[in-house]
């Protein structure tokens, strides 16, 4: 069997469990382990845009193994330029047709076998490197007054609920990912031009649209990806019918893959992202970060909202103001709270802290949504769809555990009416004026309750908890 082969039995399968089943099958194949890593890891590189022209050697080619050592003269930077091309074409040329196939999809970083390096590290582990992320601690008062502890100055920044983005920027070339590490493709948006004239670095950000409420930009964004992602994948005309899709229910594509905003936070260097520590203090990676943006002179590319705070009483007052305020219509979610002295980690270390509000809700039982189809889900509820008494309040309950989802897809009409707890981070009102709750969460099935919150007794509760969080 080989490497294009399991390539193309894995890419057959549309359902991610018959993917996963194929790739364990081969999980000790140690060449095709090799070539994923070859494929995936972020560590390598091969600063080639296009394939060059070749002809196969179909009498007398050279192992795979051949041509992925050569490719070695490539990543490490000993040829470059027209010389890598040239060199990449006496590799493609050397090996069969099925091989200079996966030497492709290796200098491409897609396999396009439609099968992440998650659900590979599953099967594998270690096989990719996870994608380091730094994130922020739960809000403990203990700690965020810790921050300030001897005379130290902390930054409060607006909590972004966009979608989570990593631009590792090196040689001019720009690659996105997401939070575990997936490809976040973009292709033609505006702000990636901008970040192509940054320094060699690494950000850390989200994606947003101007004038979009965030749960509606990040399902625009998801589309455009989608599109963009695969057009390798599917048909011109496959592709045409998603294009049209999308226009139809958002308006012009191009006008919406240009909107696209990347909102920043911090950046560290290539060698501190792929050693997931930087031992400089962020206020100083911070002020790099706004001469990156300057230098660049970006419109698309923007800073943080950033406050310099002195005192836990000046970081919850800029908490309150944040969650009075609204963005496109939309209450803001809270802050991160960060010391001007902390150090970039792989993990949510104390000196980052969401402060973010969080309340709970019982709503009824209305109806049921099934996962999604080709996931492990498929045939099972994963979200729940409920409302308040007086239905001006809507939402869809998340975050089933897998026997709660078993329990409530068999027992689905004795359900309906029934009193669930939510957990969300407030309210949220979209343009068309109908009710919701920001990040709506299960909690569990009341059934010891026949009545539930109507939207005036759910904007006391959230009054109730903005004013405990000043106290």
């Amino acid at each position: 069997m080989t490497i294009k082969q399991i390539f193309d039995e894995i890419a057959a399968e549309s359902s991610t469990k018959l993917k996963t089943e194929i790739f364990t099958k081969y999980k000790d194949n140690e060449l095709l382990k090799r070539v994923l890593y070859l494929a995936y890891s972020k560590r390598v590189k091969y600063y080639i845009k296009q394939i060059p022209e070749y002809t196969c050697d179909s009498e007398q080619p050279e192992i795979l193994e051949w041509a992925l050592d050569g490719l070695k003269l490539i990543s490490d930077r000993t040829y470059t330029g027209s010389e890598a091309s040239k060199w990449l074409s006496v590799l493609l040329s050397g090996v069969s047709y099925d091989d200079a196939y996966v030497i492709e999809r290796i200098i491409e970083k897609n396999c396009k076998i439609n099968f992440g390096t998650t659900l590979m590290n599953e099967v594998v582990p270690d096989l990719i490197e996870d994608t380091p992320y730094m994130g922020a601690v739960s809000f403990d008062e203990k700690k965020a007054r810790a921050i300030f502890d001897k005379g130290a100055v902390g930054y409060s920044q607006i909590k972004m609920d966009g979608r989570y983005c990593n631009a590792i920027i090196r040689s001019g070339e720009v690659e996105l990912e997401s939070r575990n590490g997936e490809p976040t493709i973009v292709t033609g948006a505006k702000f990636l031009e901008e970040l192509a004239n940054f320094d060699d670095c690494v950000l850390n950000g989200e994606l947003t649209m101007a004038g979009v409420p965030r749960y509606e930009s990040n399902g625009i964004i998801a589309s455009i990806i989608d599109i963009q992602g695969k057009r390798g994948e599917r048909t011109p005309e496959e592709t045409e019918k998603k294009l049209k899709a999308f226009e139809k229910k958002h308006g012009s594509f191009e006008s919406a893959l240009n909107s696209i905003t990347y909102t920043v936070w911090d950046t560290i260097t290539i060698e501190e992202y792929f050693a997931k520590l930087s031992k400089r203090p962020y206020d100083v990676r911070l002020l790099i970060l706004e001469d990156l943006i300057n230098t660049a002179s970006s419109s698309m590319v923007k800073l943080i909202e950033n406050r310099v705070v002195t005192s836990y009483a000046e970081a919850m007052e800029h908490f309150q103001e944040v969650l009075a305020s609204e963005v496109d219509g939309v209450p803001q979610e809270g802050t991160i709270l960060k010391s001007a002295t902390g150090t970039w980690k792989d993990g949510k270390p104390v000196w980052q802290i969401k402060m973010k509000l969080e309340m709970d809700v019982d709503l009824f039982i209305r109806s049921y949504n099934y996962g999604t189809k080709g996931t492990k889900n498929e045939h099972v509820i994963s979200s729940i769809n409920c409302e308040s008494s007086d239905g001006l309040v809507k939402a869809s309950a998340q975050g089933l555990k897998e026997k709660m989802m078993v329990y409530v897809t068999e027992n689905q009409e004795n359900l309906k009416g029934k009193v669930l707890q939510t957990k969300c981070n407030g309210l949220s009102r979209a343009k068309d004026g109908n009710y919701s709750l920001l990040y709506p969460a299960f909690v569990e099935i009341r059934d010891d309750k026949d009545t539930c919150d109507s939207l005036e007794s759910i904007k006391a509760i959230e009054d109730m908890v903005k004013a405990l969080t000043t106290n």
